[in-house]
């Protein structure tokens, strides 16, 4: 299976996961735990719109890990006045199982919380196209086997050296958009000084990168130690590409071009195969790919962004 296939085999799983999903917003009374609920809300969790809503018989519709990491995070959320974002397993009422995006913003009066409010948005299927997504990207012959080899090397050797406490890693694939286009618009030469400079440009911003190589036409790996989450990553990532994207002068000619960046997280609790991470860093950047390129996804990050009309309240 070559790339074009993939994306073909996995064109119906995006699609569904970028459809119209339920979505809605809430809101809670932090006086008297009181609930208020748009009709996206009633439909994610299979209740009757406008019916009675209790929230410790919702709080049972949640999977017990979720209940535990929703509860943990709302309580930081009303004493630090920061929301989170959190998805989270629940069982509508009619026994269907979903995955929930949950953001929480936390509202104020005379410097007292006195609301939490948000979105709620079915991802069910998005968390099926991770997954499909990475299931078909493992059975591709990958043409890299070199590079991930030594990647997923160096990995191993520095997570193994003594006395180091564990750490979060994050790998990312970055590949220029329409590589071919580029080099059959201004020649192989150009692309080739496309193709150094932009290497350049990638070790200077990431100076202290456990490995950077290119992994193939247009595209470069690159391992680095990190400090936050996946939203960490996101953001840290969407600027570099910004970085990265400027115009390189060559001749008479600028040569423009766009960038997709597909990444992964490795954290010391969700340590796995050394090779997952390099298959997940891969599936994001099909999945960037088929949202029209020209951005960045970390692999189980959102689709598409929840709606600020949503979390209006």
């Amino acid at each position: 299976m070559n790339s074009q296939q993939l994306t073909a085999a996995t064109q119906s799983f995006y699609d569904r996961a970028v459809a119209a999903a339920a979505v809605g917003a809430w809101e809670c009374n932090l006086a008297n735990e009181t609930l208020s609920w748009t009709d996206g809300v009633y439909d994610l969790f299979g209740l009757k719109r406008s019916s009675g809503i209790y929230r410790n018989a919702i709080l049972d519709l949640y999977e017990e890990r979720s209940r535990r990491e929703m509860n943990q995070l709302r309580s930081k959320a009303i004493s630090t006045g920061q929301g989170f974002a959190l998805d989270c397993r629940i069982k509508a009422a009619n026994g269907d199982k979903r995955w929930m995006r949950l953001i929480v913003g936390v509202g104020h009066e005379h410097g007292r919380p006195i609301r939490i409010f948000g979105s709620k948005q079915d991802v069910t299927a998005e968390k099926g196209l991770w997954t499909e997504t990475a299931s078909l990207v493992r059975t591709i012959g990958s043409t890299n086997l070199a590079a991930r080899r030594s990647f997923t090397d160096a990995l191993r050797q520095f997570r193994h050296e003594r006395d180091r406490e564990p750490e979060r890693f994050a790998l990312a694939i970055f590949e220029i958009d329409r590589f071919a286009t580029l080099v059959e618009n201004y020649g192989r030469p150009a692309g080739e000084d496309v193709i150094r400079n932009f290497g350049e440009r990638l070790r200077r911003l990431f100076p202290d990168a456990l490995a950077i190589d290119q992994t193939g036409p247009g595209a470069f790996a690159l391992l680095l130690r990190m400090p936050g989450d996946k939203g960490y990553l996101a953001s840290m990532l969407s600027g570099t590409r910004k970085l990265l994207c400027r115009p390189m002068p060559r001749g008479n000619h600028v040569i423009d071009f766009t960038l997709s960046i597909g990444a992964a997280l490795l954290t010391p609790e969700g340590y796995r195969e050394q090779n997952e991470i390099f298959t997940e860093a891969e599936a994001a950047l099909q999945i960037a790919g088929m949202a029209g390129g020209d951005c960045v996804r970390v692999f189980d990050g959102p689709v598409a962004t929840v709606s600020r009309a949503a979390l209006a309240g």
